[in-house]
């Protein structure tokens, strides 16, 4: 299959006066990506096994390959900022253009089951002496999702999305306190208030469900939005949208809510396989395992290496013993960590958040899994996908051949670090520059620099493209 190399976009371009500023980030050296595959690899793969399985004495010649009963499966995790579903509509739009034609089917959406099912109540966790979840259907209102699709075209092998949404467990934290909290400091946030006062809004095919739910009153954001603004226009923006909205989900995933995150996103695993990967993998059909992709944004990539590490004991909290991982979670988890091929950061916070789990040096006893042959520490999380998908390559062939982490970082993204090289995983770190709201050489967008990751036509490139080795 054949992808088409687009020409390099310069994104949005602010013009002062009569000067104007044009840059256009040019495609890394071969060599940073030389050895590592794509998912437009995966998929020529699939394309080429197809059109073998089809030519057979005594059937017709098909003039494209048609998919056979393997996919591609891409599991899509947003990361922090995120406002409702939707996360992963622009990387759908690349794989189309990048296809040339295609159809996206949405399969519907499943909600994270176990301690997160409807009638389960909620933990009770506190945030400054205060229940965060006061009943069981606010509980219910915050349960993880999937929101599902197929995107065929041109009879390639079929391309599955799972969009991951965990963003409602963050809602009514980030509403009900630090919302409203700086509206008094700072000034009011019209967009945040506007978010958490959404009217509810019961999801049609799922009983108990919310398609949108209430965390502010209208009166009580009313009133705020009515308080004098205290700080200036650049530094409320900030102040409300990067670090109350964005980077407030980092610190709560570094306290208990962590434990609640990963439940949610392990039940989310669990929800993907049972609907998708069980239907191609059998015991008596094993080369019918679908390669898995996970592409991440930021504390998404934090988030979903955690949730795949079967051999972290979680909490020992009594409080939250309904979020440790079970063995039905396990299962998935292990299944993913064997069929994920390679990892896509669109920016992460591994560096910065792995500061919290620092921890005593060992010297050559702390296991394969834990370390590298050097004796340096890697992060458990990495080292557990690490073992687990180079088991599953010792039993069967991949278009990738070895565990891959492949990171883009804008320089301007605050919120954005390096991935360190990681012994057995082919690590590489790619800047980017995106598009957004700039004055050249003085400012651009810390906000833009870190959302618009999947709007850039040389990341979609490297993703979507088949390797020139290939």
């Amino acid at each position: 299959m054949k992808y088409p190399i687009r020409s390099c976009a310069t994104g949005a371009v602010l013009i002062l006066l009569a000067s104007s500023s044009i840059w256009c980030q040019k495609a890394p050296p071969d060599k940073q990506v030389a050895g590592t595959g794509s998912i437009g690899d995966a998929v020529q793969a699939e394309d080429k096994a197809a059109a073998s399985h089809q030519r057979r004495p005594n059937t017709e010649a098909m003039a494209q390959p048609v998919a056979g009963t393997r996919h591609i499966h891409i599991l899509y995790v947003h990361g922090i900022n995120q406002v409702g579903a939707g996360s992963s509509l622009l990387l759908r739009k690349g794989i189309c253009k990048h296809l040339g034609k295609c159809t996206v089917a949405k399969l519907g959406r499943m909600y994270a089951d176990g301690p997160f099912a409807v009638e389960s109540a909620p933990p009770t966790l506190a945030y400054l002496g205060d229940r965060i979840w006061k009943s069981q259907e606010e509980w219910s209102a915050s349960a993880p999702f999937i929101d599902g699709y197929q995107i065929t075209g041109k009879g390639h092998t079929p391309i599955l999305v799972d969009e991951f949404n965990w963003w409602p467990l963050a809602y009514p934290l980030k509403c009900k306190w630090l919302i409203v909290r700086d509206s008094l400091l700072t000034g009011p946030s019209k967009t945040q208030l506007s978010i958490c006062d959404t009217p509810t809004t019961p999801d049609p095919a799922h009983p108990k469900r919310y398609l949108s739910y209430q965390w502010i009153k209208t009166s009580e954001a009313s009133d705020l939005s009515r308080i004098s603004r205290h700080a200036t226009i650049l530094d409320r923006s900030l102040k409300n949208g990067l670090m109350d909205w964005g980077f407030g989900d980092a610190v709560m995933a570094l306290g208990p809510m962590e434990e609640v995150l990963s439940a949610g996103i392990r039940e989310l695993l669990l929800k993907s396989l049972q609907s998708y990967a069980t239907n191609q993998h059998t015991a008596e059909n094993e080369d019918a395992d679908a390669e898995v992709f996970f592409v991440t944004h930021s504390l998404g990539s934090y988030l979903s290496l955690i949730a795949l590490n079967s051999d972290l004991l979680g909490s020992q909290d009594p409080g939250l013993s309904n979020f440790q991982i079970t063995p039905e979670q396990r299962q998935a988890a292990d299944y993913f960590s064997a069929h994920t091929a390679g990892f896509y950061f669109l920016a992460n916070q591994i560096a910065l958040l792995e500061l919290a789990r620092v921890s005593t040096a060992t010297s050559g006893d702390a296991g394969p899994s834990a370390s590298t042959s050097e004796g340096k520490s890697i992060p458990s999380s990495i080292a557990h996908w690490r073992s687990k998908r180079e088991l599953y390559l010792k039993q069967r062939p991949s278009a990738v051949p070895q565990p891959q982490i492949i990171a883009w970082s804008d320089p301007n993204d605050l919120l954005s670090w390096e991935v360190p090289e990681i012994e057995g995983v082919h690590v590489v770190n790619i800047p980017v520059h995106n598009s957004g709201f700039k004055i050249p050489l003085f400012l651009e967008s810390p906000t833009d620099a870190h959302a618009n990751y999947a709007k850039n036509p040389e990341v979609l490139r490297l993703i979507l493209n088949p390797s020139p080795e290939h």
